[in-house]
């Protein structure tokens, strides 16, 4: 492939791939393109990697369907002709190659992989311990944020600081700024907070017109209005929240706070001094093993603050989606309706748009909880949370997703998205049993809802099999399978136990028949 003269470098506005807005996503493709660690990324392994992502529905085309009889072997000619008008792009020729650079851009500027053309493939540290759940979403993208320098191999810019340590800073000083000032900020050439703020002091930014306005006159810039006041901020604040940095309220307008819960967790990272030489900032992989040498010590303070502040992201549940539900004047009709669109472009209730869509789901589900039990059960969500009560991330793998206790009985929910079938059953059934069973001994009666989209029969017969298991056993448990739009309505109508002892019941009963005859 011919190499372009490289331009030269400007100023420009901060900016990430905009083809993946929810940062969320990238476990889920790490998770997929692991098995090619340690691999040459020519073009025949990058058939396979691209290929993988569509089996693995990371990756999505209406000119490709994937059944169970779907295999590299027989996509890859398809995938070749799907991405065949694709540009080349980071140094990765057109077509399908460069379709895996849009997964990899973003984990590439981070510091999560190391992916060159040609060159083997290499996972960092943090994303060998997140896709093992040995640190979750929050920990990871906070540790790899303090890393982060504007000024990359990954990209051609002037701009030469740290846009996390900026805003974090800009933050202390000034408690909070709007989103319209945070595309303001996007736009900061050498992060100097006090020249941001002075900016801020003498502007009012009353509208997305008024901000077009002054970022063109005072930065020159040519992009349209879309991409300057919606693309690139929307996914600059996405990664901001998954930090666990900031927290949003929207009131009339959005609003971006400093997290309360992680004041110490910031000013310990901010302390850990992370400097980069001109040729780390150029050169992809002395930026990679530079990057790789902060990991002890940033790990230190995940330690340190996992360890004194057990209860650093956990809140009086109730309490707070009470003032959540005040706040933004909630029915439990919409969260119903909020919940039939999870995974659609609509956006039912405009305050909840940043949470990415499987923490939605069960944010929404814990919010319908709260209606229907709150006053007589205790609902414990293991997501991470801001000081608001409002969803981060995912919590590690190692905890159920929705708990809730009474004094005689433990109720487990556990939430996905997940509609492929291999990944259904692959992710979300023996782990899930395996959790259920060995946690909250002390509890005689215990229940568990699996809750997805679609209940493919093969996962239908896993948790069936482990009732009779368990049964056999002489265990007090009740199981159900559901798919989301079931549960929601036996949750309105109250009827969660009764219906899963019915479940359990019949199934037993089934298992017995099925002997005898």
């Amino acid at each position: 492939m011919k190499k372009r003269a490289k331009r030269e470098a400007t100023y420009k506005q901060m900016a990430y791939e905009t083809a993946i807005r929810n940062p969320e996503r990238y476990k889920g493709i790490l998770k997929a393109v692991h098995p090619f660690v340690g691999k040459n990324l020519d073009n025949n392994t990058l058939l396979e990697i691209v290929t993988s992502l569509y089996l693995s529905n990371i990756v999505g085309s209406e000119g490709i369907v994937i059944d169970e009889n779907s295999t590299i072997d027989n996509l890859s000619a398809k995938v070749i002709q799907v991405n065949s008008t694709r540009n080349s792009d980071g140094g990765f020729p057109k077509g399908y190659a460069a379709r895996f650079w849009t997964y990899m851009r973003t984990l590439s500027e981070l510091g999560f992989v190391y992916a060159q053309y040609n060159e083997v493939f290499l996972f960092s540290k943090i994303a060998e311990m997140l896709i093992k759940d040995e640190i979750d979403e929050q920990e990871a993208f906070s540790l790899q944020a303090m890393k982060y320098n504007r000024k990359s191999p990954y990209r051609n810019v002037s701009n030469d600081f740290n846009f996390f340590e900026f805003i974090i800073l800009t933050l202390q000083k000034r408690q909070r700024i709007s989103y319209e000032q945070l595309i303001v900020a996007t736009f900061s050439e050498d992060g100097d907070v006090g020249e941001f703020i002075q900016i801020l002091e003498n502007q009012i930014f009353t509208d997305e017109n008024s901000v077009y306005n002054f970022v063109k006159e005072t930065y020159g810039t040519t992009n349209k209005p879309q991409t300057v006041l919606r693309d690139y901020p929307d996914v600059v604040l996405r990664l901001l929240l998954i930090t666990g940095f900031v927290s949003i309220q929207f009131k009339g307008k959005l609003l971006i706070f400093p997290n309360a819960n992680k004041i110490d967790y910031m000013n310990d990272l901010l302390a850990i001094p992370i400097e980069l030489t001109e040729e780390e900032k150029q050169t992809a992989n002395l930026h990679f093993r530079k990057l790789e040498t902060f990991n002890d010590k940033l790990l230190q303070v995940v330690c340190k603050h996992r360890q004194t502040n057990v209860n650093l992201d956990k809140f009086d549940y109730t309490q707070k989606v009470t003032e959540i539900i005040k706040l933004y004047e909630l029915k439990e009709e919409n969260l119903v309706e909020g919940i039939n669109f999870i995974g659609s472009s609509r956006n039912i209730i405009p305050a909840f748009k940043y949470i990415a869509e499987p923490l939605k789901l069960e944010f929404y589900i814990s919010l319908l909880l709260v209606f229907k039990y709150g006053n007589s059960l205790g609902i414990n969500p293991n997501y991470k949370a801001d000081h608001f009560g409002m969803p981060i991330s995912h919590a590690a793998g190692n905890k159920g997703d929705i708990e809730v206790y009474a004094k005689d009985f433990y109720w487990l929910i556990e939430v996905t998205l997940i509609r492929n079938k291999a990944q259904q059953l692959n992710n979300e059934t023996t782990s899930v049993i395996r959790h259920f069973i060995e946690s909250k001994d002390n509890f005689l009666l215990k229940f568990l809802s699996f809750v997805a989209p679609i209940i493919h029969a093969d996962t239908k017969n896993y948790y069936d099999y482990s009732i009779v298991q368990q049964r056999t056993d002489k265990k007090n448990i009740y199981i159900k399978p559901y798919n989301v739009e079931e549960f929601i309505n036996i949750t309105i109508s109250k009827r969660n136990f009764e219906d899963m002892k019915s479940y359990t019941k019949q199934v037993v009963e089934d298992f017995k028949r099925n002997l005898q005859d």
